[in-house]
């Protein structure tokens, strides 16, 4: 994990504005969100492991998803998730085999992360800061 400093955090928004103007962007909504914090995620690549903008968040009036639902930012980062190359290393093949091997756990949770990722991600993160004050206005 990389934290980056952004002019986001700790700004205050409404959930569904900043959701529908970062789904425009590329940024999904990550799986482990809970009624009072998420995640939208920017998928920066996928070359030699998944590399992610996170920008995490927590409700401060409202759960998440409701239409009043109020949210606060929290400080951004980036990740790096690196999966096993060798998924079928016996080289049975087998359609069962294939549908629990697609939920194989990444070998490194928490890969560090190649330096052109982060510039990257600093790019992205700047124009996301941008949309953001915009939105404010």
């Amino acid at each position: 994990m990389y934290e980056l400093d952004s002019t986001i955090e700790n700004n205050v928004y409404s959930y569904q504005q900043v959701k529908n103007v970062l789904e425009k962007e590329g940024y999904a909504l990550g799986g482990a969100w809970e009624y009072d914090h998420g995640y939208f995620d920017y998928k920066l690549a996928n070359n030699g492991g998944y590399h992610f903008l996170r920008i995490p968040f927590h409700s401060v009036r409202g759960e998440i998803e409701q239409d009043a639902a109020v949210i606060r930012m929290d400080k951004p980062y980036l990740l790096t998730h690196r999966y096993q190359d060798d998924v079928d290393s016996y080289a049975e093949s087998s359609v069962i085999q294939a549908s629990f091997n697609q939920f194989q756990a990444p070998s490194e949770k928490d890969a560090d992360i190649p330096s052109n990722y982060i510039e990257k991600g600093k790019v992205v993160l700047q124009n996301l800061e941008v949309l953001l004050t915009h939105l404010a206005d």
